[in-house]
């Protein structure tokens, strides 16, 4: 009996292995002008090849008009870009006055061969204030013109990591600044609490509450002068956004936090961008996939942050981005703990991240489709050094467009031997047969038992 079940397996799996693979179910047509001369194409990746590509693109296939595989190189979608970087504007502080009761006056001069300002930073390791401060400018250091009439520094760092020491200047020339505080000190109330009281016969007859006030001066230990410049990085990779599929919020009340479960069709994802009408807050979250040991799932965390969101008189701050390395997942979860606050208020969930085109050589006349939607396919070995030596050369590509998306074959479930072997049914088939076979054996046993000799 052993020996039929364990045939039947055999050769079950045998014809499993045997049978041939499926072909590929979706082909796009590529759009691109023929004029007959040399030309690099560039075809940038979509949605739906996101969706039904393996997560390693092994399945991508180029094909001309006479179905001759042709090859490609595939890579990241990378730009040049401009970035405004912030470079110091070397100064000098000439003169420090008082003015009034609690304001202070500093004069700062930019040395001869400084570039003209375009802001400034007082910089203090005091913590937990805010002030208002003035900005005047002058050529001469004589006749002052109003530059900043009402600029804010501040550090919440008691509620919040905020804070903000940098001043930004309008378009000027001026070589001489005249940094204004009407009121250089504040008032903070101590932190300890006198507590008076007086008992009769061990009861409180009377209570007094003492409570210190400090009068904390403005401690600025310099003011940096700094100056804006334009500057062409090299190529880097860009980031994309992408809608997801759908998303669902819950809440688990027995461990304070929120739970956002995110479909999404297989977009190369670097991170999530959540968009909520709360004003403000500061949360830590993570982001998870499921991941799968045997018959077990469990989730696994892949990234984490502090979202957080300042919206106070002229202050408009967010940070309410989760980044990962890069994944291509059909679901995701992102934990928020809430601690005991109450839930965000989630409007909508953005997938950000990477983008991918394939590079390749047409030749004059011909017609080229990608096919695409094989599980099992083998990863293509092409030649690819022509192409890395154009680019290497700096020769740019031209843009290519890609027809909708035909199927070619049926979707259907590839059979899947690991995923069989570890799946529950297969189990329960084996633990069934050996129920089975186990009941049999002592069944026969048992007849072998009653035909002894008594």
């Amino acid at each position: 009996m052993i020996a039929k079940i364990t045939l039947l397996l055999g050769l079950l799996f045998s014809l499993v292995n045997a049978s041939e693979a499926p072909a590929y179910q979706f082909t796009r047509p590529i759009i691109h002008q023929d004029d007959g001369k040399q030309t690099l194409l560039a075809v940038a990746l979509d949605g739906p090849i996101y969706a039904a590509c393996t997560s390693d693109f092994r399945d991508l296939r180029l094909i001309d008009q006479n179905g001759v595989e042709t090859p490609y190189l595939l890579q990241k979608i990378a730009s040049r870009k401009t970035v405004i970087q912030r470079l110091p504007s070397r100064s000098k502080t000439h003169n420090l006055q008082k003015s009034g009761d609690d304001g202070i006056v500093v004069i700062v001069d930019l040395d001869k061969n400084a570039a003209a300002a375009d802001g400034l930073s007082v910089v203090t390791s005091q913590r937990n204030f805010e002030y208002g401060l003035q900005i005047q400018g002058s050529a001469d250091g004589k006749k002052w013109q109003p530059l900043v009439d009402n600029a804010t520094i501040y550090d919440y760092s008691r509620y919040m990591a905020v804070g903000n020491h940098d001043i930004n200047l309008p378009t000027n020339s001026y070589r001489h600044f005249k940094i204004i505080v009407a009121k250089a000190s504040q008032t903070r109330t101590a932190e300890l609490l006198e507590l008076t009281r007086t008992l009769r016969g061990g009861e409180e007859q009377q209570r007094s509450e003492k409570v210190d006030l400090h009068n904390e001066p403005l401690h600025i230990e310099r003011i940096e002068f700094w100056h804006n410049q334009s500057d062409t990085l090299p190529e880097s990779e860009q980031q994309f956004d992408y809608p997801v599929a759908a998303f669902k919020i819950s809440q688990d009340t027995e461990h304070k936090t929120s739970l956002i479960d995110i479909d999404a069709k297989n977009q190369p994802l670097t991170g999530f961008t959540l968009k909520t009408a709360t004003p403000n807050f500061s949360r830590n979250a993570e982001v998870q996939i499921p991941l799968q040991h045997g018959i077990q799932n469990r989730m696994q965390t892949i990234g984490n942050a502090t979202l957080e969101a300042l919206h106070f008189q002229d202050i408009n701050r967010e940070q309410t981005c989760i980044s990962f390395p890069e994944q291509r997942q059909q679901h995701y979860r992102i934990v928020i703990h809430n601690q005991d606050n109450p839930p965000l208020e989630i409007s909508n969930v953005i997938g950000t991240g990477h983008g991918y085109q394939l590079l390749f050589l047409p030749q004059p006349g011909n017609s080229y489709q990608l096919q695409y939607g094989v599980k099992k396919a083998e990863p293509p070995r092409y030649d690819t050094a022509p192409i890395q030596e154009l680019l290497r050369r700096g020769y740019q590509s031209t843009a290519a467009g890609l027809a909708p998306e035909t199927a070619t074959s049926p979707i259907e479930d590839e059979f899947d031997l690991v995923k069989l072997l570890n799946s529950k049914l297969f189990l329960s088939v084996v633990i069934g047969l050996m129920v089975a076979v186990l009941g049999w054996s002592l069944y026969g046993a048992g007849k072998k038992v009653e035909k002894l000799p008594k």
